[in-house]
């Protein structure tokens, strides 16, 4: 058995895997085997935010919704030629889980080099990261890959002032990624905290999260391997469309979901027949 790595060698191995990831030169089977190991560095039941996140902090609780979250962030840069954590200090404080990291992502994307600061105070149990706060500086990261303009798009309206449609789309698409990564864990606690108590499923003719919860355990009953693979996703003010892919090979699911104060509150949905390649 190999011994349980310390809080400070969990922050590096978070670090490394992140940037073998953004830079993009992993094959698909390496990229799934990088995004489990990243995911496996955080526990069953986690608390990951970044409070500086321009368009809001959205919390990650469940170690299916940050590999989620290192899948999809990774999807969203380009032209990145090199990619890596440098002059990382980790510093140890009274309580011994918790550890303050301080490091630098340094790399060359099409805009030119980058120096990207980051401040990470991470709390380890088990050699798992139970909770984590991440102090990065989104603004210089999305000047380093060429999307500051899209960013200062999102950021602001006409006036000046921060866009609540765009703010809702981002919670709209964090949502529907919650909602498939935690179908795809079988994450029943991470029910009722992505679905509305009202909650209603116009296919199914069923509402709430306790019926959510049945459903799921009845499809994997049925098919234990069972899981959803998004292809795409769009979201707008307070609604996502998804289409994911159905690992079994029986077919795609088109969603829409419509969120209602931080939940969400209604669904539609059809599903196609098996897809022939």
């Amino acid at each position: 058995m190999l011994p349980t790595p310390a809080p400070a060698d969990v922050v590096r191995m978070v670090a490394v895997g992140v940037s073998r990831l953004v830079r993009g030169d992993l094959t698909p089977d390496e990229r799934e085997r990088q995004l489990d190991m990243l995911a496996g560095l955080y526990g069953e039941r986690t608390d990951v935010r970044h409070p500086f996140a321009p368009l809001g902090d959205q919390p990650m609780r469940t170690r299916a919704e940050l590999r989620q979250h290192f899948a999809g962030s990774a999807g969203r840069v380009s032209g990145v030629r090199r990619f890596a954590p440098t002059n990382m200090v980790v510093h140890r404080t009274a309580d011994p889980e918790v550890v303050v990291a301080e490091f630098a992502y340094t790399g060359t994307a099409e805009p030119g080099e980058f120096a990207v600061q980051c401040v990470f105070v991470v709390r380890v149990r088990d050699g798992q990261i139970i909770e984590s706060r991440d102090y990065a500086d989104h603004i210089g990261m999305a000047r380093a890959v060429g999307r500051l303009e899209p960013l200062a798009r999102a950021l602001a309206d006409g006036t000046g002032r921060a866009s609540d449609e765009l703010a809702g789309a981002q919670l709209s698409r964090d949502l529907a990624l919650r909602m498939h990564a935690a179908f795809n864990a079988l994450d029943l606690p991470a029910v009722d905290e992505i679905f509305a108590a009202d909650f209603f499923s116009h296919p199914l003719q069923f509402r709430g999260p306790a019926a959510v919860k049945e459903r799921w355990l009845a499809m994997r009953a049925a098919a234990p391997d069972l899981r959803t693979e998004i292809a795409d996703l769009i979201a707008e003010d307070d609604r996502a469309v998804i289409r994911s892919r159905l690992t079994d090979g029986t077919g795609e699911l088109l969603e829409i979901i419509r969120i209602a104060q931080g939940r969400i509150a209604e669904l539609w949905g059809a599903r196609t027949g098996p897809v022939r390649t």
